[in-house]
């Protein structure tokens, strides 16, 4: 009912405008069953899913520290120092403190896809405002928000991320912003190019003659014609993220120990790669596997929802 108080008050104009609002729902289902049918693209699913569940029940269940430190053992009467190599205890060993890989992987997983979520939907949230009215408003408008974009890209990626996390100081919120700062011309440019061509759809342009609102036009019309796009940008967009993060984290510019994430494990880990090599390899890996699964999740997604792809195969 709220919605249609945006609509011209004529029934009649009503009911045409109404149906021709994209998409129709039945587009998502057959996507949702196509993605099924898609092994590898459901297998990068249940792993993401897997992951995200073990990193955050897994500590909570065991009461799991990442900070408790075993600082020595005794085997056979002698004193025993870390690193620790895996065992019963510690199946993935010990790093050169005493603490634990396996649990310092589960909470280094656990901020890995809360940063990579977070930055990549609020980086979607600003593109999709900013790329929907540039190119539904025209005029200064888009000429200011183009010329922004042009700004913001005109800088290396990891270099403005850096000096943002530098300025801040380092920390989630810190990252997760520089993330978002370097991420939304991109997505701003992806959202205008699709509502520029939904715009000059016919069904648009009736509503537009009859009276809708510029709101109604908006969320009812165009938004829903950018859906696909917008799923597939955000699936897509979460391994780069991650994948910034890591680096950030890596070169001391993103989230500092203690707090454990995989980019700071591997950078902690380089100096003790020829006593324990298991320690970079564990992260390290658990960064692949994330990374990969988003993308194979991704390429599905965009399989799923392109009608043309699912015709081919």
């Amino acid at each position: 009912m709220e919605q249609n108080r945006y609509l011209p008050k004529n029934k009649k104009y009503r009911r045409m405008l109404e149906s021709g609002a994209p998409p129709s729902g039945s587009l998502y289902r057959d996507a949702w069953q196509a993605l099924k049918k898609d092994r590898a693209a459901m297998i990068g699913l249940v792993v993401i899913v897997a992951l995200a569940a073990l990193s955050i029940l897994l500590p909570m269940i065991l009461g799991l520290d990442p900070e408790a430190i075993e600082s020595r053992r005794v085997v056979d009467g002698k004193n025993l120092f870390p690193p620790f190599a895996p065992d019963l205890a510690n199946i993935m060993g010990t790093d050169q403190l005493g603490r634990d890989i396996f649990t310092r992987v589960l909470y280094g997983i656990r901020v890995s896809l809360l940063v990579g979520v977070v930055a990549r939907g609020l980086t979607m949230i600003v593109g999709i405002v900013l790329g929907v009215a540039a190119a539904y408003f025209g005029g200064w408008v888009d000429m200011v928000i183009m010329r922004l974009t042009d700004v913001f890209l005109a800088f290396p990626v990891m270099l403005l991320a850096m000096v943002i996390t530098l300025v801040m100081g380092p920390s989630l919120f810190t990252v997760c912003l520089a993330l978002v700062v370097v991420g939304w011309p991109d997505v701003t440019r992806l959202l205008r190019g699709q509502a520029l061509a939904l715009k000059e759809k016919e069904y648009v342009k009736a509503s537009r003659a009859l009276g809708a609102s510029h709101f109604w036009i908006i969320t009812r019309q165009l938004l829903p014609g950018c859906l696909s796009l917008i799923i597939v940008s955000f699936s897509m967009g979460i391994p780069g993220a991650i994948m910034y993060e890591s680096g950030l984290s890596f070169f001391g510019f993103g989230i500092r120990p203690p707090t454990p994430s995989l980019g700071n494990m591997i950078a902690d880990a380089r100096g003790y790669m020829t006593i324990c090599p298991w320690y970079i390899l564990y992260p390290g890996l658990m960064l692949i596997i994330i990374v990969v699964a988003f993308n194979i999740l991704g390429d599905g997604l965009n399989d799923a929802l392109d009608p043309y792809a699912r015709k081919r195969k």
